[in-house]
């Protein structure tokens, strides 16, 4: 399973990146113009990578993350303002996008089978409603929630399901 893991681990670079942006910029209040220059950062980060952008809204999390700075004065603890503010669970892209997402990987990955492709239709189905009513903040929690899709839909194996990185560039 590929997808929950290439998701987390693009979260995770994204607030990597953002908490060596901030211990690069030191703690402690900093100019307005400076925190709005990383919340960029962290919004280009987000619009540009492939995949990140199908599971949650760039837009939001933007908004959220500056909105939390704002509230803070600092970036220096970025991945706790992330986790504190629980911008992940506020901020999952739209049914379709999560639902396209999970159903490409599907088709991409999973053997060829008279009914791939209704699986995989009832496989991402499952994943996308499930992602939007609670939106996974975590690999852990993302891996259950394809295993679930997946056996919801009569998969006696998980699937490989890739996952989305993000790296500023």
């Amino acid at each position: 399973m590929n997808g929950a893991w290439r998701a987390i681990c693009a979260i995770r670079a994204l607030l990597v990146v953002a908490a060596a942006l901030a211990c690069a910029h030191g703690a402690g209040a900093a100019p307005a113009a400076k925190l709005e220059r990383e919340v960029q950062r962290f919004a280009v980060a987000c619009a540009k990578n492939e995949d990140y952008p199908e599971l949650y809204d760039c837009r939001c999390l933007t908004e959220g993350y500056r909105e939390a700075v704002k509230e803070t004065g600092s970036t220096f603890r970025r991945r706790a303002l992330v986790r504190d503010y629980k911008l992940l669970q506020q901020c999952p892209a739209a049914k379709s996008s999560i639902y396209a997402w999970f159903r490409q990987d599907c088709i991409s990955n999973a053997s060829r089978q008279p009914s791939h492709g209704d699986f995989c239709s009832c496989s991402a189905e499952a994943f996308a409603t499930a992602f939007r009513a609670s939106p996974p903040a975590s690999k852990g929690e993302i891996d259950n929630l394809k295993k679930a899709s997946m056996r919801s839909c009569g998969a006696k194996e998980q699937l490989p399901v890739r996952h989305p990185q993000i790296e500023l560039k």
